[in-house]
């Protein structure tokens, strides 16, 4: 991950962190645009959305890329009802 990469995701994971969702949803969406293949961009994303669909989709993308991924699986059972 380039430099830059790096601090939109350190940015945007801060941002959600202190309750601004839209930014963070803008530095996070800059994070995936440039490179889909971060899971943690897409983990910090999911919780940047407010659609379900959009955070399965984010979720997903998660498994995809780490499928042992703890965090994006107990997601997915929040939004399924399993919890």
């Amino acid at each position: 991950m380039n430099k830059q990469l790096a601090t939109w995701l350190y940015e945007g994971a801060l941002a959600l962190s202190q309750g601004d969702k839209d930014r963070a949803r803008d530095l996070l969406l800059r994070v995936v645009s440039e490179d889909e293949g971060i899971p943690e961009a897409w983990l910090w994303l999911s919780g940047a959305v407010d659609d379900p669909e959009d955070q399965r989709t984010a979720l997903e993308n998660v498994l995809a890329l780490d499928p042992n991924n703890t965090h994006a699986r107990y997601g997915l059972a929040v939004l399924d009802n399993q919890v």
